[in-house]
This record gives structure tokens, sequence and C-alpha cells, in this order.
């Protein structure tokens, strides 16, 4: 009952893959019943329908054994089907997918290199997920080929087809729809790092890299993240090998988890400084951790995927917040991140949360089940109306894990998730929110459990500093006296891209879209606007703001308040050694305290 997909990828300049998949019809089908097949419509770790028929081509269809057409039919936006005979037993169907989208999600065909997901890629038929697949990918010789599914066999066309390249076909093999949707690959000449964990193959590919040479110290550190994730849950690693595909462009950033593998989009540029590989390790972090939380233990809603619809789920703060949190922390413990700039990137967190008023209008909670129609779709007024439930939650998962470390058993977060993890995917199910609760009972107590409903079903304003000074942390706001005024301009200009709900800009009916002109009659621009700001603004005094709105000159007035300040982090020299012991076992597990 095997599908087979030959996927061709040998014509890049075409940018566009062209598929063929013949499969015999399931045993017992009547005949001349017909066949129905579907292609995804989103990317599981990605919430939004992405539409991804929209880049098929002509599907057609035809008997296998005797080439006769087959009637095939679009049914609904991502459903085809295919009109079989009283005969028919096999059937082969033929489309095209076109692909120039580089994101970590889609397909992405050039001259120099071929990407794609098998989720915006693969038909397959309605109702039978079990199914396994086989795999032929043809493609220029010259290329490599880099994907988390295993490789069934290698050949190559050393005659070439006329004025062709040379062309090869590797074969690949996949369970089921899951493994298959779940592997993507990636062509072209790839430069590859290895190392191994307890013997666990790893390897880093990258595409793109047009002469930039990743640090010498990159399979070294990738070692220590992935040692220091396993160490959170305190088990063997959950894969037989794992595989960072890495695609390298002149900008964009983002990653996407797989079970055995991820894809990481990082600027080339990033290698280059200090600041831009940090921030690329901890998105490798990220990516990685998530083959524990989310690919293996995961909600009882993710545990078997609707390819084609919404599934909804209010436990993404868990699933992206508690991976956010840790992605920098494991960083820390690696040794790859100094306590300082540790404590910085949390500082910045905090000044980012406080700077959202939509985190007392909806709870991270409902947030994630909205995550498919506001984060993924942001507006002016998303930051007014919800939450984000990476960085917000990152925040609550702090605040919980040390209220943990703080109480008599100094048992933090990493409990938590080790204990969940054995409790859900160890015994072949998905948890749900009782499970988070009953673990957290165990571990911490009835406080730990009204702590996290504190966190994430209502309004999310917690006292950082009191839960920094549990582990010895000072927090300390600075330039509070700073005039606020409470918006976001779009880049390279003075138009108003978001106006922060409550804030002076608020009170004084400036909207997205207005174009600030001139304030107490002084003109601005994008390079003078801070200059003046800081020249005329004084709190609680009122200042004119000119406009341009919808081709109109309007003057408002508003009234700067005084603003938040910036949270600096400063280690306690008077912190009891209970409190330190406490931090060093939260940031420093591992001994890496004078690690740079």
């Amino acid at each position: 009952m095997l599908l087979d997909y030959r996927i061709d990828a040998s014509r890049p300049e075409l940018r566009e893959l062209a598929v063929t998949l013949e499969f015999a019809l399931a045993a017992g089908r009547p005949g001349g019943a017909g066949q129905s097949l579907f292609l995804a419509t989103w990317t599981p770790g990605s919430y939004l329908i992405r539409e991804y028929a929209r880049h098929l081509g002509p599907v057609t269809a035809c008997d296998a054994a005797t080439g006769a057409a087959l009637a095939c039919r679009k049914t609904s936006k991502n459903r085809f089907e295919v009109a079989t005979a009283v005969t028919t037993q096999r059937i082969r169907v033929h489309y095209r997918v076109y692909a120039h989208e580089l994101t970590v999600r889609t397909a992405d065909v050039t001259a120099e290199h071929a990407f794609w997901n098998h989720a915006c890629t693969l038909l397959w038929p309605v109702g039978e997920p079990e199914r396994p697949a086989r795999l032929r990918i043809e493609h220029p010789a010259h290329w490599q080929l880099a994907c988390s599914l295993p490789v069934v066999a290698d050949a190559t066309d050393t005659a070439g087809t006329g004025n062709r390249a040379q062309t090869a076909t590797t074969t690949l093999q996949a369970d089921d729809l899951d493994r298959a949707l779940d592997a993507p690959c990636l062509l072209g000449t790839l430069v590859r790092r290895e190392w191994d964990v307890d013997g666990v193959p790893h390897a880093i590919v990258f595409d793109g890299l047009a002469g930039v040479q990743p640090p010498a110290t990159l399979g070294d550190d990738l070692r220590r993240i992935v040692t220091s994730a396993r160490a959170v849950f305190d088990g063997p690693l959950p894969y037989a090998s794992y595989v960072f595909l890495c695609l390298c462009s002149a900008d964009g950033h983002g990653g996407l988890e797989h079970a055995d593998s991820s894809t990481l989009l990082v600027s080339r540029t990033a290698f280059a400084s200090d600041k831009g590989y940090r921030e690329f390790l901890g998105l490798a972090a990220h990516e990685l951790f998530h083959a524990w939380n989310v690919k293996r233990m995961r909600p009882e809603e993710f545990w078997r995927y609707d390819y084609e619809h919404e599934n909804h789920t209010e436990l993404l703060w868990l699933i992206e917040g508690w991976t956010a949190y840790y992605d920098d922390l494991i960083c820390r413990r690696a040794g790859l991140l100094r306590r300082e700039d540790y404590l910085a990137l949390l500082a910045k967190n905090i000044d980012t949360l406080r700077a959202t008023p939509g985190r007392f209008q909806l709870s991270l909670g409902a947030s994630s089940f909205d995550a498919w129609i506001r984060l993924y779709r942001p507006d002016e007024n998303t930051r007014n109306s919800s939450q984000n439930y990476y960085l917000n939650g990152s925040l609550a998962a702090l605040c919980l894990d040390l209220l943990l470390r703080g109480g008599s058993a100094g048992i933090g977060l990493d409990e938590v998730v080790r204990r969940l993890y054995r409790r859900s995917h160890d015994q072949g199910r998905g948890y749900t929110r009782a499970d988070v609760d009953a673990v957290l009972l165990e571990v911490g107590g009835p406080d730990a459990v009204r702590r996290l409903a504190e966190l994430v079903d209502g309004p999310l304003d917690p006292d950082f500093g009191a839960a920094l000074a549990a582990v010895g942390i000072r927090l300390v706001d600075k330039e509070r006296e700073r005039p606020q005024l409470g918006v976001t301009f779009a880049p390279g200009g003075t138009t108003i891209a978001a106006v922060e709900a409550g804030s002076p800009a608020y009170e004084a009916a400036l909207a997205p879209g207005d174009e600030v002109l001139a304030i107490e009659q002084l003109r601005v621009d994008a390079g003078r606007w801070q200059e003046v700001w800081k020249t005329v603004a004084h709190v609680d005094t009122p200042v004119e703001i000119l406009v341009a709105r919808r081709g109109v000159i309007t003057r408002c007035t508003a009234r700067p308040q005084r603003g938040r300040g910036n949270a600096s982090l400063e280690l306690d020299p008077d912190a009891t050694p209970e409190q330190r012991r406490a931090r060093d076992a939260w940031l420093d597990p591992h001994g890496y305290d004078a690690a740079p």
C-alpha cells in the first residue's frame, strides 16, 4: 500500500517542483468509487492557515496500468476527486508546485538550491494517514540532499538528458503522513558540520553561505546546547539523529521545529558579530528544545494533527512560551551567555511586556487559542488587544520557575517539565491543563497551581522584583522621569504605526496612519524626532503636535506621562546564602559561571 512519489527538482531554473504520485487503491474499495486527495493547509509549528493549494498547477490523473485519463475534479480549496473506473486498481496523479518563497514553512527553488516542506508539496489520499510513502527526488547530480528521512536508495544518471545537466535520484522513506510532513528537504551545494552527543549523530547543514564562514566553535557550541537541553529532561535524547537545516540569506530570521530536524532562516551577517551569533545560538536552542516540547510532549489537541483546519489549544504559552524561556537559559547553562548578558535579555523582555496593554485585555490562554487570527495576523491594534504568548509566556515561565526554586524543596520548572513529559508522551498520549496542574501540585503545592492560574488565565502583571528577589537578583527601573508619548512609528519616518492604549497619544486621539509633522512648532522627521521630543516634552505639561491625517493637517494636544523606565537586573550583593544557592542552581547547574 506504498505511496510512490517522484519529486522532480532537476530543473531548478523553472522555480517549481514537478510531482507524480502513484499508488494502489485501498483494499476493499468499490470499483469506480473514486479517490479523494488533499493538500495540507498549514504546517505544525506555524499557526496560520497558509492555503498552500494556491501554488498547485493543474492536477491530472490516469489509470497507472493503462494510461487512460481519469477525470480529476477540485471539490474544495485543497481537495481533489479522481473518478476511477470499475477496473482501476492503481492511479497516477501529476501536478506542479510553484516554489519561490524562501521561508521555513514553504518551498523555494532557484538555480542555487531547492528547499521545501512536504506539507505544501504532497497530495495525500484522504482518510489514509497511516500509509507509508517512498519519495524519489530527482535533482542535479552535484547537489547534496539533507533531510531527516532515511535514504533507501541513490542513483545517478551519468549521461544526462539532452542539454540538461547530469541528474541524480535520492529515494527517501516515510512511515506515514505525520512523518512525511515533518521532514523538510534541502538540496544544494551544502556546507556540513557534524558532532555526536551520547553516540547520537548531529549535524548542521548550511545553504547560501556565499563565502561566509561560521565560527570555528560552532560544532562544539551546538554540542553544548544539545547537552544542556537534554539535561532539562534528564533522560536520553528522543531521536536517533538530528539535523539543523540552515538557510542563509541577505536578511530574515525564523525557525520551524520538526521531530528530528529543524529549519533555521538567518542572515549571513549574523555570524559576523557576537550579538548576531548569540541570537543564532538562541534560535537553534529554541528549535532543538521543541524536539521534546511539542514534537513529542504536546497537548491533547495536537496529539493527532488535523492538517486541513485550525487546531486550537489554550496551551501555546507552554508550547512556545516555555520553549522561549528555555532557549536563552539553555545557552546560559551551556556557558554561551555570560550571566550579565542573560540578565540583560530578561530585562529587555520585561520592558517589552510592560509596553503591551493587551496583556490586561486577553489572557495568555485566550491569546493562545486566538493565535490563528491574532498573533499571525497582526495589525496596529494587536498590542492593545492581545499578547504574545512567546515572550510573555516565557516571562510567566520565569515567574513560575523562580517561585518553585524559592520554595522549601528548591526544585524548579525543570522538574515540572520532566514529569509532564514522562506522564504524557512516555504514556503515548497528549497532556491537558489538568495534567499540568497535577504535576505542579506535586512539585510546588497549591501555591504553584494558583500562581500558574494567575499568570495564564487572567491579566498578566507579575511582580518581577519580588520573583527575582527569591534568587538574589534586584530589578531596578532606570530613566523613569523620561516623558512618554506612547506611539510606535513605521520604519524610516514619523508615520504612526501603533498607539498604545491608555497612553498620552491615545488620550490625544492620535491614530495609526497619522504623520507627525511638528511638535511645539518644531519640524520633525525620522532623524530629529527624538532630539526634538527630549527638548520640548516635559512630564504632565501639554505639548502641541501637528499631524497630517488622511490629507488634512490636524493639531492635537498631548500631556506626556512619566515613563515606565528601563528595567535593569543586578546581582544583589546582600543576597542570603540560600538565595545564592538557588541562583546558582538556576543559572549555573553545570558550573559555567566563569565562561564568557
